[in-house]
């Protein structure tokens, strides 16, 4: 009976060590969210050249793009997914949105339309994109790598391309990776609109 006190003493000693454990266990590092951006507007020129109704899409995209978390590459045959730093919303959908934005700034587009159409929707032009990179490296270089072409609305190929663009990350996190992702949409948007005057 004696030693019944010390077993309780030690139960709690021990317990009052492991609290600060278990607490420490319940936390995990805050998630953050990142989108593609578009040009600023004082940096694009006024829409230029006659008004065509254009879709953009559809958009293909490589199956290890097709997760919320943020792909990066570590070397030429390694990647990495990080756990709490992911995009807010489908890549894809995200890179034809600011596509189209940032295409809407440099020609006269009406409509501008993104796939799938709108009921009723039959654009003049179509451009068709299969995307096959868009990572890249923190504090290194942003790639995007893609083929596209302009389709007309019968069907028939107007131009085809095959571009390949870089932009240097100006720091060495998520924040800016994905603003040098956003500089190679806007590269991406002159191309297409330069060939669209053409």
């Amino acid at each position: 009976m004696r030693r019944r006190p010390r077993t309780i003493a030690a139960v709690v000693a021990a317990a009052a060590c492991c609290l600060p454990l278990l607490t420490g266990c319940g936390k995990s590092a805050p998630t953050h969210f990142f989108s593609l951006s578009t040009a600023a507007k004082e940096n694009v020129a006024a829409p230029d050249g006659p008004c065509q109704s254009i879709g953009i899409g559809p958009v293909d995209f490589p199956a290890y793009l097709d997760r919320s978390q943020i792909v990066t590459r570590l070397g030429p045959n390694q990647m990495h997914l990080a756990e709490f730093d992911q995009w807010a919303e489908p890549l894809r959908d995200n890179f034809q949105r600011a596509l189209a934005e940032n295409l809407g700034a440099l020609i006269c587009a009406k409509p501008l339309v993104t796939y799938p159409w709108p009921v009723g929707g039959h654009p003049d032009k179509q451009i068709v994109i299969q995307v096959a990179r868009f990572d890249g490296s923190l504090g290194q270089n942003a790639t995007l790598r893609a083929s596209w072409s302009v389709v007309d609305g019968d069907g028939n190929n107007l131009a085809w391309r095959s571009v390949e663009y870089q932009e240097a990350a100006t720091g060495p996190g998520y924040a800016d990776l994905a603003a040098a992702q956003s500089k190679l949409v806007e590269k991406f948007a002159k191309d297409v609109a330069d060939t669209l005057r053409q």
